[in-house]
């Protein structure tokens, strides 16, 4: 298992502010699985969610950041990530398997 770091921001009225949030994931874990273990802690402790309980539109950081039907990190995603190992191109390399002891930052511009 692997121990990750996500910084996460977006400007949306309310939850704009910087969160972060640290998660196990598998040796072999991508981004996707790895923010998806974000919104798992997040569903399991709704008092941790940026969103509120009752947000009609927003559920997780997923739907937010990544795009399935492309797979890649929306456009207007800015990227930052580096581990043990030095930086990983997430953002060009959606598939790229993430550092142990990463520290991922995504943040949207819009």
């Amino acid at each position: 298992m692997k121990k990750i770091t996500f910084q996460l921001s977006i400007p949306e009225k309310g939850i704009s502010k910087n969160r972060e949030f640290e998660v196990e994931v598998k040796d072999d874990a991508i981004l996707s699985q790895a923010l998806a273990m974000v919104d798992k802690f997040i569903f399991e402790h709704p008092e941790r969610s940026p969103f509120g309980q009752n947000h009609i539109y927003i559920r997780s950081y997923l739907q937010l950041f990544w795009d399935p039907e492309k797979n890649k990190i929306y456009d207007d995603i800015n990227v930052f990530a580096a581990g043990g190992k030095g930086f990983m191109p997430i953002k060009s390399n959606i598939d790229y398997n993430i550092y142990d002891k990463s520290e991922i930052s995504l943040t949207s511009s819009s």
